[in-house]
């Protein structure tokens, strides 16, 4: 193996996960998701992208459902440099539009180009290319795994691109609206973030602000926020956020899916996407695929920090040190023969182990898992400490208002017994009352007053008239006959009234034991109540 190689391979497998240049091994493709990544597909790459879809729509308001079939398409092609790319897009649409006026259908058909858009973009700024001076690697980081790979807040930096482009329509195109120009301008600024971790994978997150049409009636502005996690070789998931807003359309959308390595230069994909209104309402199933075709032929080298020189294209190149001095490279292969060893096929980066042996590597990393171990069950203790604490609070937080629950479900109780009482003792008062105007109404007693009256009136007669015996003691049998009838009256109207007395003490204590049944059962409800909120509190 040439020295050429052996320091190529080893710049790659020491900083192959922290940097990367515009071109890449695999398919680097803006699928499944719709917004742009700010890499180009690199120099003298072509490579096409497109997908399939179905989308149903329904609108609450114009009462229409809508199905539609579509087909999205994208060309790019790396121009000249690695930071440029020429890209063509756009997407062939067929809907039909059921509309219900009255209790008749009407469907309305509409097929045509729905944009295409041709445009340059251009990579401003590349966090990963050029490393600072001040980033050289030090024996003791070398000799660190934990130092080589922490967490560095320099990463948060994006990389940044522009995008300007020219939007096509065709005239009278159902698809946008009234008076649209045939010709209009788009400018998007799309960042991008690469973040690797040994354990969880490689995660990358997108941003896009986009300015559309911006020299029409309707000028849209609309953003994507886009992130990639990759599961293994094979298999990455994605989630994506769209918002638009414009006079036209505004809509927020969502977008969840998945893509598949083939090879290096072909992936597979899928989405499933919808948004969060009714007018329309929006769910929508996207099958594609991305396929390049590679005729990159020359490397990119990005050197590692504190490695000043360059990697010249031939075997014999020469390579500038930091005093600015050549240096054959063929002289260098008894410098790189200890590295080319058995170092590679054992998958150890060969500038460790010019520091370090197999055995010493094995100890640092198990000394880090056991040390991740005990960090690990740490936070795990923690962890389940707040748990627990939040359990407790959450437990006597019930416990208050169980307490609170019963002492008002008493107040209530003991109010509704007052109640109760106060109603009884009204419904007793109120019988009396009617047994009191039942018996000043009886017009017994004023025909009983009448013959009293009389008698006394008859009696006094008899005193002053002492010249007709005879007379008088014709009247005073009249009156003993009378007085007889009187008496019998009077029992019969006693017995008429102790039968009535009777019968209206029946009725009130028959009115009591459907008063007391219906209390029993209005008490038993109550306790059911309340056993069963007291069941659903705890």
């Amino acid at each position: 193996m040439s020295p050429k190689s052996i320091l190529l391979i080893a710049c790659l497998l020491l900083f192959g996960q922290t940097m990367n240049s515009q071109y890449t091994e695999k398919i680097n493709t803006n699928r499944p998701g719709r917004s742009q990544g700010a890499f180009s597909v690199g120099n003298n790459v072509l490579q096409g992208e497109g997908g399939f879809g179905y989308e149903r729509q329904k609108h609450k308001i114009r009462k229409t459902k809508t199905s539609a079939v579509y087909l999205d398409y994208a060309i790019r092609y790396g121009l000249l440099i690695e930071q440029l790319e020429i890209n063509f897009a756009g997407r062939f649409r067929t809907e039909g539009v059921t509309q219900t006026i009255g209790t008749n259908e009407q469907v309305i058909r509409r097929t045509d180009f729905e944009y295409n858009t041709l445009g340059v973009k251009y990579l401003i700024y590349d966090p990963y290319k050029r490393p600072k001076e001040n980033d050289s690697l030090q024996n003791e980081k070398l000799k660190s795994w934990k130092k080589t790979y922490a967490f560095s807040w320099k990463s948060l930096i994006p990389a940044v691109s522009a995008y300007v482009g020219a939007n096509y329509i065709t005239a009278d195109n159902p698809f946008t609206f009234v008076g649209d120009a045939t010709f209009s301008p788009k400018i998007v600024v799309m960042t991008q973030n690469n973040w690797w971790n040994n354990n969880a994978g490689s995660w990358v997150l997108v941003t896009n602000l986009i300015i559309d049409k911006i020299t029409t009636d309707n000028p849209a502005i609309g953003w994507f926020i886009t992130s990639t996690h990759t599961l293994n070789d094979k298999w990455a998931i994605f989630g994506e956020y769209q918002g638009q807003k414009s006079d036209f359309y505004s809509d927020n959308i969502l977008r969840l899916g998945s893509a598949y390595l083939v090879t290096k230069d072909l992936q597979l994909d899928a989405h499933i996407a919808t948004n969060f209104k009714d007018t329309p309402s929006i769910f929508n199933i996207n099958f594609g695929a991305s396929y390049r075709f590679d005729w990159h032929s020359k490397d990119e080298i990005i050197l590692p920090p504190g490695l000043k020189g360059g990697v010249d294209e031939q075997e014999g190149g020469i390579e500038e040190n930091e005093d600015g001095e050549g240096e054959d490279l063929e002289g260098r292969d008894s410098e790189f023969e200890e590295i080319e060893s058995d170092s590679l096929k054992q998958e150890r980066t060969p500038f460790i182990n010019d520091f370090e042996d197999g055995s010493h590597r094995e100890a640092m990393e198990q000394d880090l898992d056991e040390r991740r171990t005990e960090q690990r069950i740490e936070r795990e203790r923690i962890e389940q400490e707040k748990v627990d604490k939040k359990n407790e609070k959450k437990a006597r937080k019930e416990e208050r208002r169980r307490l609170k629950r019963e002492a008002k479900e008493a107040k209530d109780a003991e109010k509704a017994r007052l109640k109760a009482e106060k109603e009884k003792q009204k419904m007793i008062e109120d019988i009396d009352a009617e047994l009191n105007l039942m018996e000043d109404d009886d017009g017994e007693d004023k025909e009983l007053k009448k013959l009293e009256e009389e008698i006394k009136q008859l009696e006094k007669g008899a005193n002053t008239d002492q010249e007709a015996p005879s007379k008088k003691e014709k009247e005073d049998e009249d009156i003993d006959a009378a007085y007889e009838k009187l008496q019998k009256e009077e029992a019969k109207f006693e017995k008429e009234e102790q039968k009535r007395l009777k019968e209206e003490e029946k009725r009130r204590q028959k009115e009591e034991k459907r008063r007391q049944k219906e209390e029993k059962k209005r008490q038993k409800e109550e306790e059911k109540r309340r056993k069963k909120e007291e069941s659903q509190g705890e």
